[in-house]
């Protein structure tokens, strides 16, 4: 399953939002309560149904407002597109499932059978990575992996599981090799006791001695006699033997023309293996020669020159050394784009600045003073000013041609002074007293002297000479005209000069700095085009628009890479055919030598066909036979040790075997009454033992045999049906724990930079150290824990992906990872996402994590 999008209706923070997942490996990044741990719950709750309250540690989730509850989630199986629709609380929410391929609507029962046996539980088992307990962590060792992985997919392996461990249980209570308090141990232990009691009643028993003694005497004559009757039968025997070998003669005489001269040599049994092994191999090289040549053929055909790769080929050198020119390139393309936007950006302030100065007459910006212009400016327009004001009072002094005006009215400070020196007299106690005597010591003096300078004032009126001031005006005005007219000021107020210089002097210094920059963007530019000329001879093959630098050397950078890949791909795919060519050159040479190795063994017997060698195989097999009946009859009548007259008659023969036998019937009978005798003793043992303590004990023994058989065959049948249960599972489950186990192994030396080189699963899991130190996996630092835990995860997940292909969700997993491990891990995530979707949810984003695979929740 590969998630494509989410589309949450509503969902806690979540409301209205489509989230494309584009990537194999997805980096989802947020900050602290950006939705992260709300996107997981939202993914799961589509899969598997919304939880209750009951079971919801953090929540339900539900929207702010009126936002529906639930979304929709498009996913990917086997290349075909589906869509779930996941809504409400009630009963896990409410399902609609579409097959977006064939636009049509399914059932929840498809949605099962495609989701199963997948469910929450055995997703976080066995996909899901976040925070671990690490009390339960410790706690597991095989078995409980076992548990995780076989019960997948397996109808009843939780009881089957439970079946077997109270089996285990069961033959553990029964025995052990080295037990002393299991069952079967305690019963041969007490046997063994039994079994000594039972020797030493029996040999209590006086009788049972003196019986013994008279039945030896009796088993001494039975003994004799029965050696009297061997020595008969003995005798029986051998004339009946040579009774059975007459037929044996009769065919060694029919056998008697055959001689070993008569076989050939080559057609033995090892003869007959060598042929038929030369002709096993010759068509096992055959069809070895024919795999070899189609794959031969199959890379032959494939192996194609595109246009592109000709012309890479033909120019590799110029593209390889302009191909190093490109980091340069693209510090240039980037070097332009900076510098015209920096020229822009100068452009706008000087434009901004130049809206703020007054214009000339011709709508253009004066030109700004240097230091000397500027003093001298701004000393004659202070000349000017002053000028300008003598004019001005000379000019109202004429106009006040009476005296009376211009004398001041004296009287008036008199007046109040005298008022002044009254109010300080009332007022002598207090402090405005003494202010009242100053203000009018004050106005007194100011009297005085207003009268004395009107009485100058008047005789210098008389001085000025006006057309000496106007001649000086004209003069300053002048100059100013001459400035204005070089620093091009005409149409701006004289006043307004001095102002508008520092601003003048901005817009010089922008402009200043912006051609520099003018011209380093056009050395650039320069440089930049040389660059790109350089390039003229494959103008066929890259299309670019040279205006956008940064793009262009990437498109450069691109084609070459695609150019270089399509030579690799060819040089690899031409090895290959090298390869398999000579491999194709060494079978059939091979074959060669096989048929001149055939051809040699049929020459060797004189034939030249595998028909004529099988004909002769057949009869020198037959003759074989014959030859071989010939010696085994041989044998038999010399292993007879018999000498058979010439002259045997059988009937003869006949006679002395009934004679034989009609002795050995009478000697068997006395045997026979002797063998009763001695039975009779015997019982009589029996029956004195039966009277005794040794016949119980006997019993004892027999019933504890029995027991102890009854409790091995029990003890066989629960640990054989342990071993079948294991071995239903293990086929079951398709072998899943031996590969879970061996990817685990592997991915925990990639985390941990193969700082450790094993694990071992026993009833609790332990690491080994590449100094083969061993650690419980309580000892191991929260990262290592971590980094273990996860290759369980991804072993798991992995080893789950051909058969339940599920995307594997990361809630923060590299928290306690340091540096180095975390680049570890995030390869590792890439090789993981090769067989499965991987969906990594992180707040801290590192340096080693490329940024294309990344989606930023803030930007949502």
């Amino acid at each position: 399953m590969i998630i494509k999008q989410l589309n949450i209706y509503g969902y806690g923070r979540w409301i209205d939002q489509q989230i494309d997942i584009q990537n194999p490996l997805q980096v989802i990044y947020g900050p602290n309560e950006a939705g992260k741990s709300t996107i997981i719950a939202f993914i799961k709750g589509i899969l598997f149904g919304f939880p209750d309250k009951k079971h919801s540690p953090h929540g339900q989730y539900q929207p702010k407002g009126n936002a529906p509850y639930g979304g929709e989630m498009t996913f990917e199986v086997d290349g075909h597109l589906y869509k779930i629709v996941r809504t409400g609380l009630k009963y896990n929410g409410t399902i609609k499932f579409y097959d977006l391929d064939q636009g049509t609507k399914l059932t929840k029962d498809d949605y099962q059978n495609i989701i199963s046996p997948i469910d929450r539980t055995a997703y976080d088992q066995l996909f899901y990575f976040g925070s671990i307990d690490q009390h339960e962590f410790y706690q597991m060792g095989r078995d409980e992996l076992r548990m995780r992985i076989q019960s997948i997919g397996v109808a009843g392996a939780g009881d089957w599981m439970s079946l077997q461990s109270n089996l285990d249980k069961q033959s553990a209570k029964m025995y052990a090799p080295h037990g002393r308090t299991k069952t079967i141990n305690v019963q041969i232990s007490d046997y063994k006791k039994l079994e000594k009691q039972v020797t030493d009643a029996k040999a209590d028993f006086p009788r049972y001695q003196h019986l013994q003694a008279d039945l030896k005497t009796k088993q001494a004559s039975l003994d004799q006699l029965q050696s009297q009757l061997k020595v008969l039968d003995r005798q029986l025997d051998e004339k009946r033997h040579l009774q059975t070998l007459l037929p044996l003669v009769s065919q060694l005489k029919g056998l008697k023309g055959l001689d070993e001269s008569q076989l050939k040599a080559g057609f033995t049994n090892d003869d007959i293996n060598q042929f038929n092994q030369l002709d096993l191999q010759l068509k096992t090289q055959e069809e070895q020669v024919s795999t070899r040549q189609k794959a031969a053929d199959e890379i032959a055909g494939n192996l194609v020159v595109t246009p592109s790769q000709k012309f890479y080929e033909a120019h590799k050198s110029d593209v390889d050394r302009l191909t190093d020119e490109l980091p340069d390139a693209q510090k240039l393309a980037l070097r332009i784009e900076m510098t015209a936007a920096q020229i822009a950006e100068v452009q706008k302030q000087v434009d901004e600045k130049a809206s703020l100065i007054d214009k000339n007459d011709q709508g253009e910006l004066p030109k700004p003073f240097d230091r000397q212009t500027f003093n001298q400016v701004n000393d004659l327009l202070r000349e000017q000013q002053n000028l300008k004001e003598r004019l001005s009072e000379n000019h109202r002094r004429r106009r006040q041609s009476s005296p009376s005006k211009n004398q001041p009215n004296f009287s008036i400070w008199y007046g109040v002074a005298i008022a002044l020196i009254i109010g300080a007299v009332l007022l002598s106690t207090t402090s405005a007293g003494w202010i009242g005597y100053i203000l009018a010591i004050v106005s007194a003096v100011w009297g005085w002297y207003n009268a004395k300078n009107s009485t100058q004032d008047a005789p210098v009126e008389t001085r000025d000479d006006q057309a000496a001031v106007q001649s000086q005006l004209e003069k300053i005005q002048d100059k100013m005209a001459v400035i204005s007219k070089k620093f091009q000021l005409q149409g701006i107020d004289e006043p307004n000069w001095i102002s508008i210089q520092s601003p003048l002097q901005q817009v010089a210094d922008l402009k200043v700095n912006l051609q520099k920059q003018s011209n380093t963007l056009n050395d650039s530019q320069r440089k930049y085009s040389d660059f790109l000329r350089k390039w003229t001879f494959a103008s066929d093959w890259l299309k670019f628009d040279q205006s956008k630098y940064s793009q262009t050397v990437e498109t450069i950078a691109g084609t070459v890479k695609h150019w270089q890949q399509l030579s690799a791909s060819y040089q690899q795919q031409k090895d290959e055919l090298d390869k398999r060519q000579k491999d194709l050159a060494s079978a059939k040479a091979d074959f060669e030598q096989l048929l001149l190795k055939k051809k040699q063994f049929l020459d060797h017997r004189g034939i030249q066909s595998d028909t004529a060698f099988n004909q002769l195989v057949e009869s020198q097999g037959s003759l074989a036979k014959d030859l071989s009946r010939k010696a085994d009859l041989e044998k038999q009548i010399t292993a007879a040790n018999v000498q058979i007259p010439d002259d045997l008659d059988s009937e003869q023969l006949d006679a002395a075997i009934n004679d034989l036998a009609v002795k050995g019937q009478a000697m068997r009978q006395k045997l026979d009454d002797l063998s009763q005798e001695t039975t009779r003793i015997k019982t009589e043992v029996e029956g004195l033992i039966k009277n005794g303590k040794y016949y119980d004990l006997r019993q004892q023994l027999v019933n504890m045999q029995t027991e102890i058989v009854e409790n091995v065959q029990k003890y066989m049948a629960l640990k054989l049906s342990s071993q079948w249960i294991q071995a239903v599972l293990n086929i079951a489950s398709k072998g899943r724990l031996p590969k879970t186990l061996a990817l685990a192994k592997e991915y925990f030396a990639t985390l941990t930079n193969n700082a450790y080189k094993d694990i071992i699963f026993k009833n609790e899991i332990s690491v080994v150290r590449n100094d083969d130190v061993h650690f419980p996996i309580n000892e191991l630092s929260t990262g290592t824990l971590e980094q273990l835990y996860l290759a369980l995860i991804f072993s798991m997940s992995v080893g789950f992906s051909d058969q339940y292909p599920m995307p594997i969700m990361i809630d923060d997993g590299f928290v306690n990872f340091d540096k180095d491990r975390k680049k570890a891990a995030g390869k590792l995530l890439d090789q993981v996402s090769e067989r499965t979707q991987v969906l990594y949810f992180t707040a801290n984003l590192d340096d080693n994590i490329d940024s294309s695979l990344v989606l930023n929740l803030k930007k949502l």
